[in-house]
């Protein structure tokens, strides 16, 4: 039994990790800049990679950990939900997904801005996959795994009994 959770935290961050990877081999060797949404659907990834090397720490906090990876999961899937949302026009974009322009600007500071603009509109999907957003991608992928860790730690709960 606990070889079968220790797997399952390796699985965890294992998953997790290749996410990332991917995220940033999208955005460092492909050249793909990311909108501040992109950035932000990465932190519950960061996260669940964290709790899940925090088991093999403290692995007597295997529930808490679960729950907090699944609240984590969650989280990242409504983040994903939100910036479909705005790829598809059905939700305003945050302000930091927009460059604000203003009539009173000198070329000198708007071609200053133009050029200091690190991050893309949250609505301009950049990267398809199978046709589909990242963003699509990582909201399927975050409801996918949510799933995934709910159906471990019920299983982790009723092996335990």
């Amino acid at each position: 039994m606990k070889n079968k959770i220790y797997k399952f935290f390796i699985y965890i961050f294992a998953i997790n990790f290749l996410i990332i990877s991917s995220a940033l081999f999208i955005e460092y060797i492909l050249k793909v800049k990311p909108c501040a949404l992109c950035i932000y659907q990465r932190y519950p990834y960061y996260l669940i990679l964290l709790l899940s090397a925090l088991f093999f720490l403290k692995n007597n906090w295997k529930d808490q950990l679960m729950i907090l990876i699944i609240v984590t999961s969650v989280g990242s899937f409504f983040i994903a939900t939100y910036h479909v949302g705005i790829e598809y026009g059905l939700i305003n974009e945050l302000s930091s997904c927009k460059t604000e322009i203003s009539k009173n600007m000198s070329k000198d500071v708007l071609l200053k801005e133009l050029q200091n603009k690190l991050a893309p509109s949250c609505k301009e999907v950049s990267f398809k996959l199978f046709g589909l957003s990242l963003a699509s991608i990582n909201m399927i992928m975050s409801l996918i795994l949510t799933i995934l860790y709910y159906k471990i730690f019920s299983w982790t709960k009723k092996t335990n009994k």
